[in-house]
């Protein structure tokens, strides 16, 4: 059973998902909007950490195929013009 205060955090985070969603022009599964709040709570309650980042870039990634329709590719680099 969640408490109060964690009831409101994920209330708060579920909204902001559908509203960016909503923004975006997507339509996602209820389970895809689970899973985004899930990532958005984690965040709102324990803050940055590398771990979190990568489990929002690889949502992000999800998210551009399922819905967008865009391909990732793999890996880029980007090295700045050297002096």
């Amino acid at each position: 059973m969640r408490t109060k205060d964690e009831q409101i955090v994920f209330q708060n985070q579920s909204h902001l998902v559908v509203k960016h969603f909503i923004d975006c022009g997507i339509c996602p599964t209820l389970f895809d909007i689970c899973l985004t709040t899930d990532l958005m709570v984690e965040f709102a309650t324990k803050g940055y950490s590398k771990e979190l980042k990568d489990r929002f870039s690889a949502m992000e990634i999800y998210i551009d195929e399922q819905y967008r329709g865009y391909k990732q590719i793999e890996s880029i680099t980007f090295e700045p013009p050297k002096k």
